[in-house]
């Protein structure tokens, strides 16, 4: 159990942070202190998780006292973290490296409830997938067993520790006594990469759009020595992608695991040999170990200790039991082919990912239709079109005030009518024909 015992490994060191550098002992003596500070009765805790070693020994501090922990994105606006703190009502809220009381209300929260996380990253939505500790322990442990993790590996928090991939990079970490890097510079810095090479860091963790900026920062033809393998989730990545990483790593001696999951799973669902990227790179591969990936009317659907309670849009949720016993119909549509590896061919549901968090266009386009009638939205996990017939200005600001996240890969086009099907409703294939 990475949150547990973390005295084993005794000198060797968990994390790195500008010339701070604390051993897994130390790591074990600080977060015992913490847990004395806090409360014995289950609180609600909201955690700004920044990538840094305080937030982490305070967060893995929390968990070990048996409280629950709501994960919130530290860079979203004010107006949304307030609007999300009145709806939840925290008992305490850790920002800027303190934690704080905030509410005393006393929380009727479900005994088994561990963690709260977003489903849709840095858009401020209010719904949160509700794990358990069982989940995440069990996702954890899968994730060691297929990737070649160990204790001389070292990595840099590349990813947010409030988003599921991220957060499983660190917990995989701690179960096998690795060593993280604590940064929030971007790919793009050159002191990303100077940590990269000074701290010999042994893998790479992104999701789509990390690949994409890494292909255009010709990383390939960088001198990485120390580099074992690359881990790929949080979307789709284009097959163009694939195969350029595939072949590297296949012509380096290094391995490339594209892997596809969700939060409503903890993180991870499924998992590509590396070994098999270059003849299907667009497989999502099989099920990781101890989870079941089967199709039930063309949906994919998952089974394993991991999946989630269940979801939370009220305070009033926090208190609700295991409604999904295990069980997660992703929304997917797939196949599968005679070795048994999946392929995703499209959504159930209109949900695309972008830069690894998850939009709900239906949901975006009634945002958007609650200010201009006439508006319809469609996307992939590349880019996301609004269709108008009037008030452009008005929906560009819109758009940078409620999606400034994802500004760069919005877009937005004037059509003269909406295409739709004879009952009437917006027939959102045919919508696609029209994008120029």
């Amino acid at each position: 159990m990475f949150d547990r015992d973390l005295k084993k490994f005794s000198s060797k060191v968990a994390f790195i942070e500008g010339d701070k550098a604390l051993s897994y002992e130390e790591l074990e003596s600080q977060i015992e202190l913490i847990v004395k500070q806090l409360p014995k009765k289950k609180q609600l805790i909201a955690m700004e998780m920044k990538q840094s070693i305080d937030a982490i020994i305070t967060y893995l501090a929390a968990l070990r006292a048996g409280h629950t922990l709501l994960m919130v994105d530290p860079t979203i606006d004010n107006s949304k973290k307030e609007h999300l703190y009145t709806l939840y009502k925290p008992n305490y809220i850790y920002r800027d490296n303190k934690l704080k009381k905030h509410e005393s209300t006393t929380h009727k929260l479900y005994k088994n409830l561990t963690l709260l996380l977003p489903t849709s990253g840095s858009t401020g939505s209010t719904k949160y997938v509700r794990l358990s500790k069982e989940n995440i322990y069990a996702n954890a442990n899968s994730i060691v067993e297929y990737l070649p993790l160990s204790s001389d590996d070292i990595t840099i928090t590349s990813l947010p520790l409030y988003y599921s991939y991220g957060l499983s990079v660190l917990h995989t970490y701690l179960q096998v006594g690795a060593t993280l890097i604590c940064s929030d510079e971007p790919i793009t810095s050159k002191q990303f990469w100077k940590l990269f090479e000074t701290h010999k860091c042994t893998n790479f963790n992104g999701v789509p759009f990390h690949y994409e900026i890494l292909s255009r920062l010709k990383i390939t033809r960088k001198e990485l020595p120390s580099l074992r393998f690359f881990t790929q989730a949080g979307g789709k990545l284009n097959q163009k992608y694939v195969e350029e990483f595939a072949k590297y790593t296949d012509e380096t001696n290094r391995e490339f695991y594209v892997m596809y999951g969700q939060t409503e799973a903890t993180a991870r669902i499924s998992y590509l040999q590396p070994k098999k990227l270059l003849k299907k790179p667009t497989s999502i591969g099989k099920a990781i170990p101890h989870g079941n990936l089967s199709l039930e009317k063309d949906e994919l659907v998952y089974r394993g200790e991991n999946v989630m309670l269940g979801y939370a849009t009220t305070l009033k949720d926090l208190a609700l039991g295991d409604e999904q016993n295990g069980v997660l119909y992703t929304g997917d549509l797939a196949r599968v082919d005679e070795d048994g590896d999946f392929y995703i061919i499209g959504r159930a549901k209109r949900f695309v990912k972008i830069y690894g968090n998850r939009i709900n266009l239906d949901e975006m386009e009634q945002k958007c239709k609650t200010a201009f009638e006439d508006v319809v939205v469609i996307g992939d996990d590349s880019r996301i079109i609004i269709f108008y017939k009037e008030n452009k200005e008005q929906i560009e600001t819109f758009v940078d005030e409620s999606y400034r996240a994802y500004k760069r890969i919005i877009h937005l086009q004037k059509v003269d009518t909406f295409l739709v099907i004879s009952s009437g409703k917006i027939n959102y294939q045919k919508m696609w024909e029209l994008v120029v």
